[in-house]
């Protein structure tokens, strides 16, 4: 069975569930919610600006107040069950034997015992993780063997000058574990650009040396700008790797058992971290630990007092948030076949990318970065999509299908492919069975329009309209003005075949880009042949080209572009103009635009010492 996990209630959950009980309205309890902390970190000193409980002492509303003391009584209470992202228990026998289960909604076994406590009772729990990344790589490679029938991904060069340009300059949306825009700020700060790097990379990008106190002193030995120090000469066989700073939990049960003696059941507590330990439990390893670094030689380390409490306030707040660095190098591995496939390799990878969904950004996001590299990117079209993303060239096309492709492909494996386009299966209403109909019909010869389509293919009323408006049918019409209106022609004939008594239709006028970026957002959810800015009403108002701010950096810069979906991984938003697109930070109290809403931005570039860079926003102004 998989293993559960508890689900327990957060803040603003826990006011949302108290809410519904005193009967709030939806819109009550959406705006008390917006009072609680934004966020939460585990190091007090990162804390949200405001805890709970000081909402509630500022409510002055007596029945909202009684609502969030409700709410403060429930928080961290057991909620429901969920299930553990990879935990996997095996019994000698039946389950039931040994562990409690439940069918989840999905059909599947979990235990009803969290991933502690089925330990606890004695059963090993095996973590499999599987990650969509592994799916994109292998698609990826299928694409480019066919421009290089020689490629391995097994055998690329690990000290590759492109790939670790890329790194080293955080070009890396698309790159797993890399996307954020924390991830990218340590790849620059580290000048990431081996596995060994990235492996670094991510175990430093998670809370435990931030909480030891060392990230700072850490980038600066790392890239080569300070000395690398030791506390003392016994620490540097088991830090020396990492610079004299703690990165990695195995280096956590190295100093337990090596430097102070203490047993692999207490170290693997110790690894675990603190929040496992009473107060006094907590004060007896504390002990135990400075005993142990004492120890004089032959037998101990001999560290002084002073030497041995230092380590221990380093080894305090880490231990628990350490990251594995086992597991580090295998994501690592990852994530610079990745790069690599980025680097070589752009529109095969990003194909595989859209194509097998997954990422940490929204898929417009991968749209603009595959744009900014210039590779064209097309909405769905039945003479050339499969059912998910494509990748085609002039004589051929990769439907997103393992092994599947066109006969042109396969009679030239060679031909160049840099254009994307979207999937027929992203079409909104369009059945699966349409889908492979479509496919199914157009091998024996291509669509020559809207009318051959419908011959050929039996498609519903709202399937044929939304083909049209996304633009599934563009080259094979006038417009998809024009298409629409022959489309309603064919539905007030009955069929393509009652349209013999017809009379020939009128000159239709185009569409507006307003229109077509209106149909494109309800069909297919979000806009790809046209952006916010051409549908705007009236002229483009005099702007800067984001592309030209980097070379104006603190410039006061006036820029007309629009708000992408998704979420950066820190502060701020994506901001495109159309041709690329960057990160917008704005200033406290400024609220971020909806997405795809056009605005006019004024601010400044910014950029820091480790190489980050961004766009200030002082002020947003609507476009019509």
């Amino acid at each position: 069975a998989l293993v559960s996990t508890v689900s327990t209630l957060r803040p603003k959950s826990a006011v949302r569930e108290t809410a519904k009980a005193h009967g709030l309205s939806d819109a009550e309890t959406e705006r008390l919610v917006k009072l609680l902390p934004a966020g939460w970190h585990p190091d007090p000193r990162r804390r949200a600006k405001k805890t709970l409980e000081e909402v509630i002492m500022e409510m002055g509303d007596a029945r909202l107040r009684q609502v969030l003391v409700d709410a403060a009584g429930i928080v961290g209470q057991p909620d429901h069950l969920s299930v553990h992202p990879g935990g996997l228990v095996i019994t000698p026998g039946p389950l039931t034997d040994v562990v409690p289960v439940q069918w989840t909604v999905k059909g599947f076994l979990i235990t009803q015992y969290d991933h502690s406590d089925v330990e606890a009772i004695g059963l090993p729990k095996l973590d499999l993780l599987g990650i969509r990344a592994l799916t994109v790589l292998a698609d990826a490679a299928e694409l480019a063997r066919r421009r290089d029938p020689g490629f391995r991904l097994n055998a690329i060069p690990l000290d590759d000058a492109a790939t670790g340009d890329l790194l080293a300059r955080a070009e890396t949306i698309g790159v797993f574990q890399c996307e954020s825009t924390g991830a990218q700020r340590t790849l620059r700060q580290l000048k990431a650009r081996t596995v060994q790097d990235l492996a670094t990379a991510n175990a430093f990008f998670k809370p435990g040396p931030a909480l030891g106190g060392m990230a700072r002193l850490f980038v600066l030995r790392y890239r080569g700008e300070a000395p690398v120090a030791y506390l003392h000469p016994a620490l540097e066989p088991i830090l020396g790797r990492t610079k004299g700073v703690l990165i990695f939990q195995e280096q956590i049960l190295r100093i337990a058992t090596e430097i102070t003696g203490l047993s692999w059941q207490q170290a693997d507590f110790l690894r675990r971290g603190m929040s496992h330990f009473g107060r006094q439990e907590m004060e007896s390893m504390r002990a135990a630990f400075i005993t142990g670094c004492m120890r004089p030689a032959p037998d101990g380390p001999g560290f002084t007092a002073q030497q041995a409490t230092t380590l221990w306030e380093q080894v305090e707040p880490f231990a628990g948030y350490g990251f594995n660095q086992g597991h580090a190098t295998a994501y690592a591995g990852v994530s610079y076949r990745s790069a690599y496939l980025k680097a070589h390799f752009p529109a095969e990878f990003f194909a595989a990318r859209l194509a097998d969904w997954g990422g940490f950004h929204h898929p417009a996001i991968y749209v603009a970065e595959a744009r900014r590299l210039g590779i064209a990117v097309h909405p769905p079209h039945v003479n050339q999509s499969g059912r998910k993303f494509a990748l085609d060239g002039e004589r051929g096309v990769w439907s997103g299908e393992r092994g599947a492709e066109s006969d042109q492909s396969r009679r030239d494996p060679t031909a160049p492919r840099s254009t994307l386009w979207m999937g027929l299966g992203q079409v909104r209403d369009l059945r699966q069975a349409a889908v492979r109909a479509i496919i199914a019909a157009r091998r024996e010869r291509p669509f020559t329009g809207l009318r051959d389509l419908l011959s050929r293919v039996a498609l519903q009323d709202k399937e044929a309209q939304h083909l049209v408006q996304c633009g599934a049918l563009d080259g094979l019409g006038a417009s998809r003005a024009a298409l629409l209106a022959e489309l309603k022609q064919v539905q007030r004939a009955g069929s393509v075949q009652q349209m013999a008594f017809e009379f020939p239709l009128e000159p239709v006028e185009a569409e507006t880009p307003a229109q077509r970026l209106a149909w494109e957002q309800r069909v297919l959810g979000w806009p790809v042949s046209v952006t916010p800015l051409e549908a705007l009403d009236g002229p483009l108002p005099a702007s800067t080209a984001l592309a030209e701010l980097p070379s104006q950096p603190g410039r006061p810069a006036t820029v007309a572009g629009y708000r992408l979906p998704g979420w950066t991984g820190g502060r701020g938003f994506y901001f495109s103009d159309g041709q690329t697109f960057v990160v917008a930070v704005e200033r406290e109290g400024l609220a971020k635009p909806s997405p795809w809403q056009p605005i006019l931005a004024r601010g400044r570039w910014q950029r820091d010492h480790w190489g980050a860079e961004w766009l200030q926003v002082e002020q947003t102004q609507a476009l019509p």
